[in-house]
């Protein structure tokens, strides 16, 4: 296969990409400006589990190629441990952006006071805990699909757990299964349904603002539109194969095990590639994250002063896309 030499090359700079760009991410929505909006909190929060993935994914790298067999106990269990966190935060990521539409649905929906709850940045964040917490208890079944084990010929190894081919590989199917469906496909497709109703109450919405002279209102709805549309079809294109790539697998082991594994370096780089694109587009559809951004981590001596003099820099974003995990 010629792409297996430079994989590890394309995955390394994709993850070290995916660091810095939500590290950033992160230290722009952290500021104090930033977090009175609800949906800016979930942004923020989104970029925090991103974050753990890349530094997951870091930790990943480093212990699959430069230790091959492992020299401890404690590098083999952690190599467990740190596979465990990456699908946490990723499935996090992923829910909790479906709970920021959520949030966006019902804050356009509802027509008295509680509309407003949906927008505030406690409400969100409860949301988005809510969402994401439930993820930590079941991806722990992802711990015992694979074993650490001892020999005097291959030392300390890691291989499929006794558990995992029992009963004719009953448990890895199950993992799957839920991998498949509830890490992925779940929240692709509630994701979708959420953004199909979203931009329907914001096409009311622009058509309400067409018939007036607030064209500042009909121009962000428009520049809300082209941001959802975009990150749904990043969403669906990085995140709906895994699903279906995982279903296969709980349903024709045999062919996974020979097989359909060798496509998971793919679905790394996918997973990954889709880590990245937040910081694109958010620099490219929002002018306040840009100038925030550059008011942070610029020089002053080389912004413009029509920057500095601005004092208003809160993001109003309406729906995020996240992001990764690493393929079991």
């Amino acid at each position: 296969m010629l792409y297996r030499p430079v994989h590890h090359y394309i995955l390394a700079s994709l993850i070290v990409l995916s660091f810095f760009a939500n590290a950033l991410i992160a230290i722009v929505l952290a500021n104090k400006v930033m977090r009175i909006s609800g949906t800016n909190i979930i942004m923020l929060f989104i970029s925090i589990c991103d974050f753990g993935c890349s530094v997951s994914g870091l930790f990943q790298l480093f212990l699959r190629s430069y230790t091959g067999e492992y020299n401890s106990y404690f590098g083999a269990y952690g190599q467990l441990i740190v596979d465990y966190l990456a699908v946490c935060f990723h499935t996090s990521s992923l829910y909790a952006a479906s709970g920021m539409a959520l949030c966006r649905v019902m804050s356009l929906t509802l027509s008295n006071k509680n509309r407003h709850q949906w927008n505030t940045p406690k409400y969100a964040l409860q949301v988005a805990c809510c969402m994401s917490a439930p993820v930590f208890i079941l991806a722990t079944a992802v711990l015992f699909i694979n074993s650490v084990k001892e020999s005097q010929e291959d030392g300390i190894y890691m291989e499929i757990s006794d558990l995992s081919i029992a009963n004719e590989c009953l448990y890895m199917k199950i993992n799957l299964a839920i991998l498949g469906i509830c890490f992925k496909l779940a929240p692709c497709i509630s994701m979708l349904m959420l953004s199909v109703l979203l931009l329907q109450k914001m096409d009311q919405g622009k058509q309400s603002a067409s018939n007036s002279t607030r064209k500042d209102t009909r121009g962000k709805i428009d520049r809300s539109s082209s941001f959802i549309q975009f990150v749904l079809i990043v969403f669906l294109i990085t995140e709906f194969p895994q699903g279906v790539f995982n279903l296969l697998g709980a349903l024709s082991i045999v062919d996974y095990l020979n097989y359909y594994q060798n496509l998971s370096i793919f679905m790394n780089v996918l997973s990954f590639f889709n880590t990245t694109t937040s910081f694109i587009i958010y620099s490219a559809l929002s002018e306040k994250f840009r100038r925030l951004f550059v008011q942070l981590f610029l020089p002053k001596r080389i912004i413009p002063q029509s920057l500095l003099n601005r004092r208003t820099l809160i993001v109003q974003f309406k729906v995020v896309s996240t992001r990764l995990d690493f393929h079991h």
